[in-house]
């Protein structure tokens, strides 16, 4: 293995030495202090607490990241901190808001997959239990629809969990959960859309495109479910969500829109559209759906599509003031992009970018002991996952071994498991 790998493994181990060194301990559970971004007073403050439970900002993801550094590592403190780090999470599943129980990032399957990654199967099982017992009747006026806080992100990991956990309820929730999205689609001749921000048909603009919240990240539950079930309402489904997505691009930015600002009177830009360039709105996000399309479906249009996405964000892996290296809207999250095109494409030249990424950080950041510019605007280093300094350990991780490190910001189900899934649960 050559030197700079090895850097990576050990900046990925100083970040976690930190984050076991920083962890709060009250009995056999543990917890952070970290800033967040909130909404106070018609404005977004940053506010300093402990941390969640959950996967993106909370003691779960920081469990993930330990766990897997441990693998490569062996470091004993680093395994009983992500211990105490997803006991703390357990404790706090009872006091989830209903509405974003079956969320990847916000809500208990997060927790879930990280209690299985750990090897905790039957504790990951319990803590499923609730969403494999929802009427379906009512699931889409219930929860959220989107990746980051709705069903559309939980259906990849229900999938997998479904799978091996041994447990089919998961892969029932997970096809309900993609009949709930196909009757939520709003369809019209630019394609297909969902109104995931619960917008009154009165206040109705424009539904979002992008990854976390919007078309691009359902695109991608639909793909999955297709592969699972061969049912070809997902794919469809799936099509028609990208044809809205690509309705909207714009080629002289070279890049999908965020509407989220159409909706926020706190708005500086009520003229119109952002164009963000971040794994949650924007290309590095939509590539990662077009990619994993094209693995699945094998079309042209797909790769050319995550082509683009590629090359609109490669000039952005690299360190200037005002960035930051968080994986929901940093470098690290925009450097999984490249990443996952080097496995999804067979081109290793896409670590390039990456890499250099990951020595930049080195040389500027580490070596020099300043802290990690996370993701919380003018807050300071934090140490959750997708904001913070364990993500920042996490991309690390993915260069240091990307294939024993698989990412946390799409989670591609494996084909091998579709047979298992379709003889788990076969649709009427």
């Amino acid at each position: 293995m050559n030197l700079s790998r090895d850097r990576f493994l050990e900046t990925a181990t100083r970040i976690g030495a930190r984050i076991c060194r920083d962890a709060i301990w009250a009995g056999d559970r543990c917890n952070w202090l970290g800033d967040t971004m909130e909404k106070l007073d018609g404005a977004w403050r940053v506010a300093h607490h402990a941390l969640t439970a959950d996967l993106y900002g909370g003691t779960s993801g920081i469990a993930l990241f330990l766990n897997r550094l441990h693998a490569f590592t062996g470091e004993k403190i680093l395994r009983e901190t992500a211990e105490g780090a997803i006991r703390q999470a357990c404790s706090r599943i009872p006091y989830f808001s209903p509405v974003v129980k079956p969320s990847f990032y916000l809500g208990i399957t997060g927790i879930a997959y990280a209690l299985s990654s750990m090897g905790r199967e039957d504790q990951a099982r319990h803590a499923l239990d609730d969403l494999t017992q929802v009427d379906p009747s009512n699931v889409a006026d219930y929860f959220g629809l989107d990746v980051i806080g709705g069903i559309a992100g939980a259906i990849p990991p229900l999938l997998s969990l479904g799978v091996s956990l041994s447990a089919p309820a998961c892969i029932d929730r997970a096809f309900a959960f993609g009949e709930d999205l196909l009757r939520c689609a709003r369809k019209s001749d630019s394609g297909w859309s969902w109104n995931t921000l619960h917008v009154p048909d009165d206040r109705r603009k424009q539904d979002l495109t992008g990854f976390s919240h919007g078309s691009a990240g359902i695109a991608w539950a639909f793909s999955e479910l297709y592969l699972r079930f061969q049912d070809a309402r997902f794919r469809h489904a799936a099509q028609e969500a990208r044809r809205y997505e690509n309705s909207l691009f714009d080629p002289q930015q070279s890049n999908w829109p965020d509407f989220r600002y159409l909706y926020d009177p706190d708005s500086p830009t009520k003229g119109g559209p952002t164009y963000p360039i971040s794994w949650c709105h924007g290309a590095p996000g939509v590539g990662l759906d077009r990619l994993r399309a094209y693995q699945i479906f094998g079309e042209p249009a797909l790769r050319e599509d995550a082509q683009i996405a590629i090359r609109t964000t490669e000039p952005l892996l690299k360190y200037t003031k005002g960035s930051n290296f968080s994986l929901c809207h940093g470098i690290g999250g925009n450097a999984d992009l490249a990443i996952y095109a080097s496995e999804v494409l067979g081109d290793p030249a896409h670590m390039s970018s990456p890499e250099q990424a990951g020595d930049q950080g080195i040389e500027e950041i580490e070596s020099q002991d300043l802290r990690w510019p996370c993701g919380v605007t003018d807050g300071d280093q934090t140490p959750n996952l997708m904001l913070g300094t364990a993500g920042i350990g996490y991309f690390f991780l993915r260069l240091y071994d990307r294939n024993n490190t698989p990412p946390v910001t799409i989670l591609p189900v494996h084909a091998r498991e579709r047979a298992q899934t379709l003889a788990a649960r076969v649709p009427n």
